[in-house]
């Protein structure tokens, strides 16, 4: 019963994230597609090399995945002020639009490596965009005892939309012969589900929240209503309204409106900082080091044949979307942001500094037909890392972005987090597939001391949020008073309750209806 309630929620959450698959999908596909033979032969770019060993296909490489983020930047900031003036739900439908271009184009390159990097900024403009949106649309519809693991879904469709990039070009590599379609069928997937995504679009209400900060009070008890599965004049949908109006009520008497300097003041600046930081040391964890390019770091450790390291880019990706899935269903809301993001480094750490150590003192043999143990040890290696990272900072960074800041600001806040993101993605993915050709193994060495610093950081500046409301969190960071806000839901409770009539008999004038304001009509 309790999960037919919340089909709406799961619907809504199936089709937003819908964006996240697109961004996981989209950053997978290009990775494997990299290294295939057939995309080099259309493209001019040397065959005979595997890894990052050839420059011209590193800085290829780095061009066509850095490209995807370069723009998902400027996507993700024009995200953050579009969906402010127009809402979550037609943001989200405008810029899966720009995907759907991109990706389009993308499709129909042909012995043009501009256009395909024409395609990647175009699409990263969509994917950026949704990015900022998504996550924001999805955390004010979900119910605060299911937020975490909810709003952590939009980690899970990103692993399952890179895991189906990796395994369709492991297929394609095996049945399709090298030809312009084995590359082509796998880049055009992708406009399946970004249409899907826009069809679902239609089907969807507005945020509550937005329409509560806009003033639209009817159209917002009316959409809280029908994600919640309940009338609108039940006592959750009463009760949950009544605080997201006195929210937004103390939060526009506070500021008078949202101005620049609001931002620097005590609370909403720490919210900004941490979600920058925040951002920023998931980037610099590594793990899109190895999700961008994992056929090609797979072949720096030692798998050299380029099946193999689709093969194990593939089994990389499922080991990603099932610890992914466990971690959201019984971690995140019982053992906290805190807690999982601080073991996640530490254990993350741990893995990058054991393959650095495995590759310095067994370099693997280009020449060896056959896999040597130590190149199965850092495989491993890899795999444990990507466990860590499922149960941590994969997933845990969103939801904790998305839920930290006020609804007057969330907006701004996820879209500035979304841009951090995608900066540091771009510097991550650009410097790639150099620093593996120049520096080898210690650039392993270099992502575990950024782990280790993510650990601190959490450890000494990250407040829990887990099974807060979104309003409660608040307390957090403005210190709000409680019987204040109390006050504040009572009376807002009473202006969302739908005015009704009820008849009264009145001895002399005969039967009455009376309004609950009093207001008696013959």
């Amino acid at each position: 019963m309790g999960l037919w309630k919340e089909r709406r929620v799961m619907l809504l959450t199936a089709v937003a994230y819908l964006g996240s698959l697109l961004f996981g999908y989209d950053t997978g596909v290009m990775g494997s597609v990299l290294a295939l033979d057939s995309f080099k032969q259309d493209f001019n770019l040397p065959t005979g090399s595997s890894g990052f060993a050839s420059s011209k296909n590193a800085y290829v490489s780095s061009n066509v995945v850095s490209l995807l983020t370069a723009g998902s930047f400027f996507g993700a900031i024009f995200g953050a002020f579009i969906n402010e003036k127009i809402g979550r739900k037609f943001t989200l439908m405008g810029f899966s639009v720009v995907f759907l271009v991109g990706a389009a184009m993308q499709t129909g390159a042909h012995h043009e490596i501009g256009l395909i990097y024409g395609g990647r900024v175009i699409a990263g403009l969509g994917i950026g965009g949704m990015s900022a949106v998504m996550s924001v649309y999805v955390s004010e519809n979900a119910p605060a005892r299911h937020r975490g693991r909810i709003a952590g879904l939009f980690q899970e469709f990103l692993v399952i939309g890179s895991t189906f990039a990796y395994w369709l070009d492991y297929g394609v590599s095996l049945h399709i012969p090298t030809s312009t379609r084995q590359w082509r069928i796998p880049v055009g997937v992708q406009l399946i589900p970004g249409g899907m995504m826009l069809a679902g679009l239609f089907f969807l209400k507005e945020s509550p929240r937005w329409l509560t900060k806009k003033g639209r009070h009817e159209e917002a008890a009316a959409s809280l209503a029908h994600v919640r599965c309940a009338p609108v004049d039940s006592d959750e949908v009463v009760h949950e309204i009544g605080e997201i109006r006195a929210s937004c009520e103390e939060e526009l008497n506070a500021t008078e409106g949202v101005t620049w300097k609001e931002c620097l003041k005590p609370g909403p600046r720490k919210r900004f900082i941490l979600a920058f930081v925040m951002m920023l040391c998931q980037q610099f964890s590594g793990t899109n080091s190895i999700g961008y390019y994992a056929p090609q770091i797979f072949q720096t450790v030692g798998l050299s044949k380029s099946s193999s390291s689709l093969f194990a880019t593939g089994v990389y990706g499922t080991v990603k979307v099932v610890a992914t899935a466990i971690f959201l269903l019984i971690g995140i809301d019982r053992f906290g942001r805190k807690k999982s993001l601080v073991w996640g480094a530490l254990w993350m750490m741990s893995m990058m500094f054991i393959i650095g150590a495995v590759l310095v003192t067994h370099p693997p043999d280009p020449d060896s037909n056959s896999v040597s143990s130590a190149s199965i040890g850092m495989v491993v290696m890899i795999y444990l890392y990507v466990i860590g990272y499922s149960a941590s900072w994969g997933p845990t960074p969103w939801v904790f972005v998305s839920e930290i800041f006020p609804t007057r600001l969330r907006g701004y806040g996820v879209g500035l987090a979304a841009a951090t993101q995608w900066l540091f993605n771009f510097v991550i993915t650009k410097i790639t597939p150099e620093a593996v050709n120049s520096i080898g193994w210690r650039t392993f060495l270099m992502f575990g001391i950024f782990c280790l610093a993510n650990a601190v950081f959490v450890f000494f500046f990250v407040p829990e949020t887990k099974r807060m409301t979104l309003e409660d969190i608040d307390f957090l960071f403005d210190g709000f008073n409680p019987e204040v806000r109390q006050k504040d839901v009572e009376r807002a409770m009473s202006d969302a309750q739908p005015k009704q009539r009820e008849v009264e008999f009145n001895e002399d004038r005969g039967p009455q209806r009376v309004d609950l304001d009093g207001t008696a009509k013959q």
